[in-house]
């Protein structure tokens, strides 16, 4: 640690001292004043499709580098190297996807947001590869890593990172750790940072992220920016334990780290779980058990899996499982709009349609076996489906554009107003199909103001309150919102007796039969009702049989009081 501070302030006296040769050469000074060269190392590792703060880690990755490219010094040259992104298992997958070079937003861009993360996290080869690429440059050259996890190819990357430091190429790596939890990984990042005379910067989201890789990026431009307080050197978790357990989607992949992760031990019965013995929670996870024959049911959110685990006293055990599954996501669009998709449901069904899993935040996380499945998205009355495979060790989007827009139905009793508050029905029918017909219905609210995602489409929308109606065409378009307001030309009549058992209200308009249609009754005394405008006739019915008749009228936007007397 000493070594590193000395051979650290031992740079930074260097570059003071240069500093001052410059102020002294002013014209050399501005010859060489070339701006730096960066290579951003990025993380393409299956843990990658992981969640923060519900969206995938790779999209919160590709929204902070949108952030800083737009705020990037055009003098700078930037490239871009990715590991983990185009094969599971293989440690050699590093690729410079953009040479450094004169800086092009546009070529960034498309290389970061066509990352698909699938494989393993070699660190101390990707620096290598980093600091290698950035050898034959004349500029201050260095490096940003955003990793998320621990180094699974090489045995020590912060020794390789020390010994980079030390071959005189003036190799600086910046650390960022996305959503670390393991307290090993976000040592081994920080020690990389140290021995480089970097910083280490910790994020747990894409705002975070952003603001990191700010502070980096001005690092790299010769900010003094100070590192997130360094960790104690961490013991070995394993230590004094014997059961230890570490999953894997499929062989040769890197541990799953990953809380989600529980380990329900269980006494075997006719070769089935009996017993519950325990639950280990967590991946890896090390603790300790009695010697014995055990059933170990692996469950990690959506999948659940069975192995036999033996104990024996005096040795340690490991299970280290293969799951045979992977990794879904989905971000799902509106089409039409630009948005992403919220409050909304995913459903997962087998090939014959059996449910097999349920989500319902904005980007779902599944966990699958193997296997071939249907993935829906529902909003509202819109709904969307894709057939989609999972092989073993996949980590994919499903993407999947639904049409939905939504509808917002408020009403009124006349043209201009009062609303309607309360005690309404809105309806939302498909068109009918021939006069005199009621379209099939699509959905039902009973708010003042309803709201409905529906697909594209015409739609009949009718709003009632009490035996007042009214009818409108509403158009939806998808990605938009669409408004429209009812006017149900109503008023409300406020009926008192004096004690009659019943009250009928007749339209006031006679038949050819010499009868009128009953529009409404109570069997209270008091009687508070909306109506559409027009003339009607209340009967006030008592106990003793006696009937008594008073006309009135129906104003739209009004309303008025009636007293009936015996």
């Amino acid at each position: 640690m000493i070594k590193i501070f000395r051979r650290c302030f031992a740079a930074g006296l260097l570059s003071l001292g240069l500093a001052l040769l410059s102020s002294l050469a002013p014209h050399a000074a501005q010859a060489q004043a070339q701006g730096t060269d960066t290579i951003l190392v990025l993380d393409a590792s299956g843990s990658m499709w992981g969640l923060v703060d519900g969206q995938s880690k790779i999209s919160a990755a590709r929204q902070a580098v949108d952030s800083i490219l737009s705020k990037w010094n055009p003098a700078d040259r930037l490239g871009v190297m990715v590991y983990g992104h185009r094969s599971k298992g293989d440690c050699k997958d590093i690729e410079l996807m953009v040479p450094v070079s004169k800086f092009d937003p546009a070529r960034i861009k498309a290389a970061v947001d066509g990352i698909n993360p699938k494989g393993k996290t070699p660190i101390a080869d990707s620096l290598k590869a980093a600091a290698a690429a950035l050898k034959s440059t004349e500029n201050k050259a260095t490096v940003i890593l955003v990793s998320d996890g621990i180094e699974t190819c090489a045995p020590d990357p912060c020794a390789a990172a020390a010994e980079l430091k030390k071959s005189g190429i003036g190799f600086t790596a910046h650390v960022i750790g996305l959503d670390v939890a393991d307290p090993l990984a976000k040592s081994q990042l920080q020690c990389i940072a140290r021995a480089t005379c970097g910083v280490y910067l910790d994020a747990s989201n894409a705002s975070s992220l952003t603001g990191a890789l700010t502070k980096a990026v001005a690092a790299t431009q010769g900010t003094k920016v100070a590192s997130e307080a360094p960790q104690k050197p961490v013991a070995d978790p394993y230590l004094g334990k014997n059961i230890r357990g570490v999953a894997r989607l499929a062989e040769g992949l890197d541990p799953i780290s990953d809380e989600d992760v529980n380990w329900g031990i269980f006494k075997p019965a006719g070769g089935e779980k009996g017993e519950h013995v325990n639950t280990f929670y967590g991946a890896p996870f090390a603790d300790n058990i009695a010697p014995g024959d055990y059933i170990v049911e692996v469950s990690y959110r959506q999948l659940k899996r069975e192995f036999p685990l033996k104990v024996e006293k005096g040795k340690s055990a490991l299970l280290d499982v293969i799951l045979d599954a992977g990794y879904v996501t989905s971000e799902g669009s509106v089409a039409g709009g630009a948005a992403k998709v919220d409050d909304v449901v995913w459903q997962v069904t087998d090939k014959g349609g059996t449910p097999i899993a349920q989500e319902y935040d904005a980007v779902p996380r599944f966990v699958l076996a193997a296997g071939s499945y249907v993935l829906t998205l529902t909003k509202g009355q819109s709904k969307t489906s894709k057939p989609f495979s999972v092989a073993a060790g996949d980590s994919s989007n499903v993407s999947l554009t639904l049409d939905v827009g939504k509808l917002i139905v408020t009403s009124t009793y006349a043209e201009g107003g009062p609303r309607v508050e309360k005690d309404i029905v809105v309806a939302v029918r498909q068109p009918a199909k021939a006069d005199g017909d009621e379209g099939e219905k699509v959905a039902q609210e009973y708010d003042a103001e309803s709201k409905f995602d529906l697909p594209s489409g015409s739609y009949d929308v009718t709003a009632v309150v009490g035996e007042a109606k009214g009818t409108a065409r509403a158009e939806v378009k998808s990605g938009a919102p669409t408004r429209i307001n009812v006017n149900l030309n109503a008023g409300v009549i406020g009926i008192k007796t004096d004690g009659a058992q019943e009250i009928d209200i007749y339209g006031a308009e006679r038949d050819i039969n010499d009868e009128r249609k009953r529009v409404s009754v109570s069997y209270e005394a008091t009687f508070n009702v909306a109506l559409g405008a027009g003339d009607y006739v209340a009967v006030a019915i008592y106990a003793d049989g006696q009937k008594l008749e008073k006309p009135f009228s129906i104003a739209a936007g009004k309303r008025q009081t009636l007293e009936i007397k015996q």
